[in-house]
């Protein structure tokens, strides 16, 4: 049965315009400033960097971990078409891939894709993709430093190991850094083949539920592929047989020796 989802808003990527170039430029400018700067100044410069709360993993830009299907599709002006349903037992996992609008040479905003994955209602996790064309020139170290800014020190715990690549797939993407918040974890890759980045957030507590559920739902559809197949093959042949009689019928009608 389709799903009726509420428009309510839409996500605004203005915000983001000139937030990584503004960032870098701020941080040249205090290396800069600290050899000749008075001590007092450089207090001050350093003291507000220091100062500053953290920001919330569970959230990015507009999106929130936890939020359903219906928020994310009135926040990107989706259709409720657009959300693929991976699994519906035991619970029903969804996913929407949404690729942000056109930029042009002006626009900087660096974000590309983002996929939100749901279970039962919840998005557990974002994978945000970034252009590499907007994170051209970047290290590892200007990406760790970015995020530093905004989320605070990374984490001390060693992060999750690279994702297996898909058997057709050159592209492995390896973790470089991670952050931590109660049951939030943000995760920043990089890969090699395409000399991008990405950020992944997800909600450790649903994502274990999802882990848990998707592999139910393999062993299920294993169990049952038997009885499907029979099915499959019982339906063909009596298709077969019915179109066969619907075709004798009708030569036995019309036909005159």
């Amino acid at each position: 049965m389709a799903r009726t989802y509420k428009s309510e808003q839409r996500y605004d990527p203005e915000p983001a315009r000139m937030d990584i170039m503004l960032r870098l430029w701020i941080r040249k400018l205090t290396y800069a400033t600290a050899r000749t700067a008075p001590p007092v100044m450089l207090a001050l410069m350093l003291g507000s960097n220091v100062q500053a709360a953290p920001a919330d993993l569970a959230t990015y830009r507009a999106f929130t971990l936890g939020t359903s299907p219906a928020e994310v599709l009135a926040l990107t002006s989706s259709t409720p078409g657009t959300i693929k349903t991976l699994s519906e037992r035991p619970a029903v996992l969804e996913e929407l891939a949404w690729r942000l609008p056109y930029k042009n040479s002006e626009d900087l905003d660096p974000v590309s894709t983002i996929t939100f994955s749901f279970i039962d209602q919840q998005l557990f996790r974002m994978v945000v993709g970034y252009d590499t064309e907007r994170t051209r020139g970047l290290t590892r170290q200007d990406m760790i430093a970015l995020l530093v800014d905004v989320y605070g020190p990374r984490s001390t715990t060693a992060g999750p190991a690279a994702a297996a690549p898909a058997y057709d797939s050159l592209d492995t993407v390896t973790p470089i850094a991670n952050w931590r918040q109660g049951e939030t974890l943000l995760v920043l890759g990089h890969s090699a083949y395409r000399d991008g980045f990405s950020l992944v957030i997800t909600s450790t507590g649903l994502d274990a539920l999802a882990r848990k559920a998707q592999a139910a739902s393999v062993t299920l559809d294993a169990r049952e592929a038997p009885a499907r197949e029979a099915a499959r093959v019982k339906a063909e042949a009596e298709a077969k047989r019915a179109a066969e009689e619907k075709i004798r019928t009708t030569n036995k009608a019309g036909f005159k020796p």
